[in-house]
């Protein structure tokens, strides 16, 4: 039977325990501020040249309020501030749950992992059960780093970094804006409910991992389809940018186009994205069709950006040609003026009246040339 006398003396010894906690947490928080924001540069710094995609990396440092939260449970005890793992915490959030094993290879080779103190909650995750799924690591930086004047002060500074899915970051963050985190504490009407949604969060971060891989098998083996049997390749982002890349007759009227405006042609993506909506705007659906149509008009289409162009520019966006022959081709309609001017208003265009005037007019001006 523990005394009274007892039981005081261990309350006591917690509270003085806890005094020298916080009086520990004030003397470093300027050193753990500095910690945490060279933790998230570094963290962003190795990423990128591990060729790696994440939504996002976030820091932040314990609060007193939370510190004196987490001393206050009565799971577990602390001596003294460096049992208290979090004190700096960083969250890395990716777009797959695959990339989670991904980021966490990189952290466990650059940083030094305490892996007692570490845990995967997703090894945890019972079959029925519901809540977020991160993978937590203890770390400290190595000794290669530390001997490096930049990170030599931060030695005996840790931080936990918490890896997970941007969907497992959505179910945390509404779970915590509910207030109810694990199942014990949700209504029992509810906890079915519970269930059924982590369940569809699960699926979906598999299908999307799924989906990322199809479309990069899709993406490798689309060059091939367009050499051998155009005609069944639909215009889309892959296949365009694919044809962009490949045909020689683009990079040719490209270069004229060029020329015109006084640029350099340049490779970027973005053009793409929006050309694929426009030139099904204008009845191009197949890669066949589109190569067909350029090899007819794609003088015509160089001719008319001659006549389009108003300023210089010191690039343009390999695929330019396709712009103007898509252009060409909604002049060539029955109704040019409305078509165009549904084409202008369709994708947000400024005063797509005036444009539309003046596409029938370059157009007309091409054509009369076309038939001299």
């Amino acid at each position: 039977m523990v005394s009274h006398q007892n039981t005081c003396l261990v309350i006591c010894v917690e509270k003085d325990a806890e005094k020298a906690i916080m009086k520990e947490y004030d003397k470093q928080y300027a050193l753990y501020s500095a910690f945490d924001e060279k933790m998230k540069k570094l963290i962003w710094d190795l990423i990128n040249e591990n060729n790696l995609r994440v939504h996002s990396v976030t820091s932040r440092i314990k609060t007193k309020t939370s510190l004196r939260v987490k001393l206050a449970r009565l799971e577990r005890k602390f001596s003294e501030l460096s049992d208290v793992a979090d004190i700096s915490g960083l969250r890395i959030v990716t777009y797959f749950a695959d990339d989670v094993d991904s980021v966490a290879k990189v952290i466990a080779r650059e940083f030094d992992v305490d892996m007692e103190r570490s845990v995967d909650k997703r090894a945890l995750l019972d079959p029925d059960r519901f809540g977020y799924l991160s993978l937590h690591y203890v770390v400290k930086l190595p000794a290669d780093r530390l001997r490096l004047t930049e990170y030599r002060r931060f030695a005996n500074c840790q931080a936990e970094i918490q890896i997970r899915s941007i969907l497992q970051h959505a179910w945390a963050e509404i779970e915590h804006d509910l207030g109810y985190k694990g199942k014990h504490a949700v209504p029992r009407e509810i906890q079915r409910r519970f269930s059924r949604l982590a369940g569809l969060l699960e699926l979906a971060d598999a299908e999307f991992a799924q989906i990322r891989g199809s479309l990069l098998e899709y993406e490798k083996n689309v060059p091939k389809q367009i050499a051998e049997a155009p005609e069944t390749v639909l215009i889309d982002k892959a296949s365009l940018l694919s044809f962009i890349k490949t045909s020689s007759l683009v990079h040719k009227f490209d270069r004229k186009i060029a020329l015109i405006s006084e640029s350099e042609v340049i490779e970027e993506e973005t053009i793409v994205d929006f050309l694929v909506g426009q030139l099904k705007f204008g009845g191009f659906y197949t890669i066949a069709q589109l190569d067909s149509y350029l090899q007819s008009y794609g003088e015509m289409a160089v001719r008319f950006a001659e006549n389009w162009i108003e300023h210089k520019y010191e690039t343009v966006s390999a695929g330019i040609s396709l712009y103007y022959l898509n252009l060409v081709s909604l002049g060539s309609k029955r109704y040019p003026y409305e078509e165009a001017h549904r084409f202008w208003k369709t994708f947000l265009y400024e005063n797509p009246e005036g444009l539309a005037e003046k596409l029938c007019s370059v157009y007309s001006k091409v054509e009369r040339k076309q038939d001299e």
